[in-house]
């Protein structure tokens, strides 16, 4: 039987080459090798500069603008009407328009723009990987060979962002970051609190890369049909918290002789996200369309000096990440989230000891 020619990953880990399949390239560790649990090699080399995604080595030939019939297949068409039939899929953002009775919009929005259709597609697999556990393998493969080949199309492409493409460039990107939060919430093969973090803060990073775009992009967006959607999220992260779910942390940290005047601006701005957070879940008809937003956003808006203080496990920052694992909780029938945040809660109580359940789980 004739083998369909293709490219090949010249920069690919030395374990994708072993197994002769087309590597990501995603630094600091490829995409299969963190699906599979293996010791990737990028992890001994450089990392990649800051501002860029994770890409694969772009083809010397042109990227096709448009998407051409021959390169659909029954598997695509499987996972076209999966995403078109089942609201769920993109539950964590509650209800906004683009994700739920958008997603036709969205679709047509993909059409002219083949990176966007890949990651939805690639998404959908993700879903179907969850919601078919006999046929998981194939749908996670599935999942990691389109989101590597929308990211590669991405890359390749060196857009500029502008009127004629800031939407599907917002929502790419934004369906992007859902993937690698679901892939990071879903793996259960971490043993300890440090592995878990290697892979929770790389995600962080690509994240931050989604919200330079967003920023950069905002004027241009706020003209777009997505204005209605994004000024609802713009308002939300910037008002002013009410509740009291976390007022002890802000204690903590407030009082902590360990930490400098820079260190515990990081937390309370932190903290200030986390309890945005608690608000929407307890006011869930004041906050429409957002109830379960800082579960993503959250990862998104920390600066990225506050995470350094999470990989570097300061046990303030630990208690903090803890809430963050309360809202996970909170949101656990989202199935993205599932019981990721019990998982995380159990892993920061056996690495700080039981001595901080007083700040983690305080009396009521």
């Amino acid at each position: 039987m004739l083998r369909r020619s293709h490219k090949k990953s010249r920069g690919g880990c030395v374990q994708c080459k072993r197994r002769h399949i087309k590597c990501d390239e995603r630094r600091p560790a490829c995409a299969l090798c963190t699906m599979t649990n293996r010791e990737c090699s990028f992890t001994t080399q450089p990392p990649t500069p800051p501002g860029t995604l994770p890409s694969t080595t772009p083809s010397p030939s042109p990227v096709p603008t448009h998407l051409s019939t021959d390169e659909i297949n029954l598997t695509h068409m499987e996972l076209l009407l999966h995403l078109t039939s089942t609201k769920e899929i993109f539950s964590l953002a509650d209800g906004a328009e683009p994700y739920s009775s958008g997603v036709l919009f969205s679709l047509k929005t993909a059409l002219a723009s083949p990176y966007l259709f890949y990651e939805f597609l690639a998404f959908s697999a993700c879903h179907l990987a969850h919601v078919s556990p006999a046929r998981e393998a194939h749908y996670l493969h599935q999942a990691i060979t389109l989101q590597t080949k929308a990211i590669s199309l991405f890359n390749a492409e060196k857009l500029e962002v502008n009127k004629s493409n800031c939407v599907p460039v917002l929502l790419f990107t934004i369906i992007l970051g859902h993937h690698l939060l679901a892939d990071t919430l879903r793996t259960r093969v971490f043993k300890t609190l440090s592995s878990f973090l290697t892979h929770y803060i790389q995600c962080a990073a690509t994240h931050r890369g989604i919200f330079t775009i967003l920023n950069e992009a905002k004027p241009l967006l706020m003209e777009s049909e997505l204005n209605p959607v994004l000024s609802r999220s713009f308002t939300f992260t910037s008002s002013t918290p009410r509740g009291s779910t976390c007022a002890r942390l802000t204690t903590l940290i407030s009082t902590s002789p360990t930490l400098t005047e820079s260190e515990k601006n990081l937390c309370h701005r932190a903290i200030k996200f986390l309890q945005l957070g608690f608000d929407a879940l307890d006011a869930p008809a004041e906050h429409e369309g957002n109830r379960f937003q800082m579960l993503f956003l959250w990862t998104v808006v920390v600066p990225p000096e506050f995470m350094a203080l999470i990989s570097a496990k300061r046990v303030e920052a630990l208690v903090i990440f803890a809430f963050y694992a309360k809202l996970l909780v909170a949101g656990r029938g989202i199935w993205q989230v599932g019981e990721a945040g019990s998982y995380i809660l159990g892993m920061i109580r056996d690495e700080v000891g039981p001595l901080w359940d007083g700040w983690i789980y305080p009396a009521a």
